[in-house]
């Protein structure tokens, strides 16, 4: 009996200690977590700038303007600031009814670098939103591809997972990537799992016809899969894959968009008010 009795105290105190251990894991992958998401939400207060809303009182004159080309698009990014946190970051992007909003990083390493770093290279589960550069850096290919985790907190390209919700699907879509110099505005037109194989390397885009094989495919697959046939695509489009994982390594969730305006921006430094200034 008195064994007994030292045997349940010892499992006693193993099991709270299992218990004390597990506690501690998590707390540590929680503040992980957090510190993380903060990062991020940090990066994108300083980064981003609201487009310029403010009317000025128009001047009357008689000079006769000649014409002028085209106002460019306000980039609402400030890329200077970016490139000094990293010289990877390439883009910007957010996504239509998700919380999506985080520098796009381009990786170059051949070892997944960004997949376990975050843009300031520091190790974190969170990893980025990357580009592998198998796809080129401007987003120019026909088909660019995007991956980013799908984190138990819903941040990075977890909420990419909202599109599986056929309502959600129809109602939203936009996708906004904003180079330094270049405002791109995809349209969702599908999402679905497949397999995990790298799309990139395991297609061949080099012709018309195996780009409209590669199209053709993506309306085959079937698994948590919506499309959209008012978003036509074709060979001569420019695409963007969005790329998560969903739950089983074998398998990926994609959500792709085609692009449905490309404009010339900058970005413009916010000015000051004069206080002084006699504004009507």
């Amino acid at each position: 009996m008195q064994n007994k009795k030292k045997l349940y105290i010892v499992i006693s105190i193993v099991c709270l200690l299992i218990v004390l251990i597990s506690l501690l894991a998590i707390g540590t992958l929680l503040y992980s977590y957090k510190h993380s998401s903060d990062s991020y939400a940090q990066l994108a207060q300083e980064a981003r700038i609201e487009p310029t809303t403010m009317e000025t009182a128009a001047v009357e004159t008689t000079v006769e303007t000649l014409p002028t080309a085209p106002a460019l698009v306000e980039i609402p990014i400030n890329f200077d600031y970016l490139k000094e946190q990293n010289e990877d970051i390439i883009a910007w992007i957010t996504v239509d009814g998700t919380t999506i909003d985080y520098p796009i990083l381009y990786d170059d390493t051949f070892n997944l670098y960004y997949l376990k770093h975050n843009y300031l290279g520091t190790a974190t589960d969170y990893g980025s939103i990357f580009v592998l550069s198998e796809n080129a850096d401007d987003f120019s290919d026909f088909n660019t591809l995007v991956y980013g985790h799908n984190m138990l907190d819903g941040q990075m390209f977890a909420q990419l997972h909202k599109f599986r919700a056929e309502d959600f699907f129809d109602e939203h879509g936009q996708i906004l990537i904003y180079t330094p110099d270049r405002k791109l505005t995809y349209q969702v037109f599908a999402a679905y799992r497949t397999d995990n194989l790298n799309i990139i390397v395991n297609n061949d885009f080099s012709t018309e016809e195996l780009r409209d094989a590669y199209i053709e495919r993506i309306y085959t697959h079937t698994d948590y899969a919506f499309f959209k046939a008012e978003y036509p695509v074709t060979a001569s489009d420019r695409i963007v894959t969005l790329s998560t994982c969903i739950g089983n390594p074998d398998y990926r969730y994609l959500v792709q968009g085609v692009l449905v305006s490309d404009e010339p921006g900058e970005f413009k430094e916010p000015q000051a008010m004069d206080e002084d200034a006699n504004i009507s």
